[in-house]
């Protein structure tokens, strides 16, 4: 019984010694952040180029070409 209270103890200590998941969830974050970013910056900008698609095309639309 003391046997498998040690070895128990043991695993937790060990478990609490492993920081693999904390890099994992490190990297979710970042990946997250990043996704984020870039979404917003989308949103934003989004109207905004496709105004001056709109108007490049517009413009493109009113050359004459010689005849």
């Amino acid at each position: 019984m003391l046997q498998q209270l040690l070895q128990m103890l043991h695993a937790i200590n060990r478990f609490g010694r492993d920081e693999r998941g904390v890099v994992y969830v490190e990297y979710a974050l970042l990946v997250t952040v990043i996704a984020l970013v870039v979404i917003t910056g989308a949103s934003l900008l989004g109207t905004d180029i496709n105004g001056l698609f709109n108007n490049v095309a517009t413009y493109i639309a009113s050359i004459t070409t010689p005849s």
